[in-house]
């Protein structure tokens, strides 16, 4: 009779941890979104959680002991098929083979009039204040994180506007548009709030709930069985607002995340679509998920040897985080330093990986690290209190330079700042862009080891006749300004140099007859590397 009652008792509870491990089965699949594959342990952890309340809720004791005994099985399943004990070879190879290449080909060279040096934070500074203007918009919406692209041949910051919060979404279901700031000048600010003349309605974002989410709208709109990370938004070339996200799969078992394509889901409308890669509309900037390249970076610098590298030879790893930068060809590429294990003051070389074919570059050029470049702009006027934005590699002049803005403690932007990657000494900072360069040049012009453009520059040579020749006095030294005549043209570059590059500068009149090497360009004022005079008498 007590056997019985006792199962009468245990039978409602049975039935109740069935119902709520289903109504938790349910809840978490359809907020966690996991990916449906049996290469991703959501899933399983999804399906080992849901099953608590029935386990717990059974009251037999074989039944629990068989739920420790699956969890802890499929424990070591994801152990032995993805640890990096196991298969640190594997990660190794995971970023692919890096062709090794030099700076000059593939650093963008300054271009003093659209240097795109707006960072993030200054960007977003920009977004609020435009916001702020419009009373009616300040309070009802906020300004997502910028991500930087390039929109019809222009380099721009982008940011959706997102809901304040969940009531604010209850109520309007849709925010009117977005914000475009050039990364260039922050003062180029556009607020797009309607599209050929329809007012823009945009529902499926980030701050979205429920189904607006825009993750889990891609989810639910027949992607449940591929990994789907890293949303962006972007606009493509005629100002469509879409959500971009990366589909990934795994290569190291639950682990070893690779990009296998995009996604798209229209900002507006809600349209889906997936794309393998290389079938990716042209506007799309990033294929690359930033988080998978990080990780892969960080595993090639840490398994160059194995697992187990007790002495840490050969070790390398990423020096901060990864900047997406645009190189010479228009290409945007995640560039990563990479720093011997232990050493914070400088660089081994560094990795440019396009963001959406994955074609590795390594540069190989001991370098200065990026925040010890910052930081050697900033105590060029500490009293100032400025503060450099992240620092982006450039050609200078043929030579490999961080180029930086200089920020007060409202975040504008006051200054300019310029460092030799490789010497950290070579520096130049000013109030203008145009300023800085001049005082860059001059610094490196004095300097003989950083006038040396090195091997990998393209070196050009010239024999003419000077034509114009002046000199201004500029931190504490005389600079010289050339220029020449090739035959019966005239050229249009105008080239530098003091007078510890060579003394027969000082004796340089025009009519004379010159030899000059520079690094090849596309910059209208060049430093130069070397000076000859053929019309002052060597010594017999």
């Amino acid at each position: 009779m007590i056997t019985r009652s006792h199962a009468s008792y245990r039978r409602p509870l049975r039935i109740a941890g069935l119902v709520l491990s289903l109504l938790l089965l349910l809840a978490l699949g359809y907020f966690q979104a996991p990916t449906l594959a049996f290469d991703f342990a959501g899933i399983y952890v999804v399906a080992l959680i849901a099953a608590l309340p029935a386990v717990a809720l059974a009251g037999r004791k074989g039944l629990a002991a068989a739920y420790v005994v699956l969890a802890a099985f499929f424990g070591a399943i994801v152990f032995f098929t993805s640890a990096p004990l196991l298969h640190a070879n594997a990660y190794y190879k995971m970023l692919g083979a890096e062709a090794p290449a030099n700076f000059h080909d593939a650093l963008p060279p300054i271009d003093i009039e659209q240097a795109p040096l707006v960072s993030q934070d200054m960007a977003l500074q920009a977004m609020q204040k435009r916001l702020s203007e419009i009373a009616s918009l300040g309070s009802q919406v906020a300004v997502g994180t910028p991500v930087k692209q390039l929109v019809n041949g222009k380099l721009v910051w982008v940011a959706f506007l997102e809901h304040s919060g969940f009531f604010k979404w209850f109520a309007d279901g849709a925010t009117p548009g977005y914000l475009v700031v050039s990364a260039h000048d922050p003062a180029d600010v556009r607020l797009v709030m309607e599209l050929e003349g329809k007012p823009l309605k945009m529902r499926y974002l980030q701050s979205g709930y429920f189904g607006d989410y825009v993750e889990r709208h891609a989810y639910l709109s027949g992607n449940t069985r591929v990994g789907l990370t890293d949303f962006e938004p972007e606009i493509d070339d005629n100002g469509v607002p879409y959500y971009v996200g990366t589909v990934y799969e795994h290569k190291v078992g639950f682990s070893g995340s690779e990009s296998s394509g995009i996604i798209t889901v229209n900002a507006v409308t809600g349209e889906v679509r997936r794309y393998k890669m290389g079938a990716e509309p042209a506007w799309v900037d990033r294929i690359q998920a930033e988080e998978f390249i990080l990780e892969q970076m960080q595993d090639r610098g840490e398994y160059v040897h194995g697992f187990i590298n007790l002495n840490n030879e050969g070790r390398l790893r990423v020096d901060g985080m990864l900047d997406l930068v645009y190189g010479s060809d228009q290409r945007p590429y995640w560039v990563g330093g990479m720093t011997s294990k232990g050493k914070n003051n400088g660089l081994s070389g560094f990795y440019f990986v396009d963001s959406r074919t994955k074609a590795v570059r390594w540069f190989k050029v001991p370098s200065v690290s990026q925040a010890t470049a910052a930081h050697a702009v900033e105590n060029v006027n500490p009293e100032k209190h400025y503060k450099a934005t992240n620092p982006l590699p450039f050609l200078v002049n043929g030579a490999p330079t961080y180029v930086m803005a200089l920020r007060d403690v409202q975040g504008v932007s006051r200054a300019f700042g310029m460092v030799d990657m490789r010497n950290n000494q070579v520096i130049g900072v000013a109030d203008t862009l145009n300023a800085t360069l001049r005082s860059y040049q001059s610094k490196r012009s004095s300097n003989r080891v950083a006038a040396d453009i090195g091997t990998e520059a393209r070196e050009v040579a010239l024999k003419g006749t000077v034509v114009r020749i002046a000199a201004e006095f500029r931190n504490s030294q005389t600079m010289y300004y050339i220029t020449i005549a090739v035959g019966d043209k005239t050229l249009g570059t105008i080239f530098t140099g003091s007078s510890d590059l060579s003394e027969e500068l000082v004796l340089t009149r025009p009519g004379d007859t010159v030899e000059l090497s520079y690094a090849d360009s596309d910059t209208r004022v060049v430093g130069m590397s070397k000076f000859h005079n053929a019309d002052i008498p060597g010594r017999e």
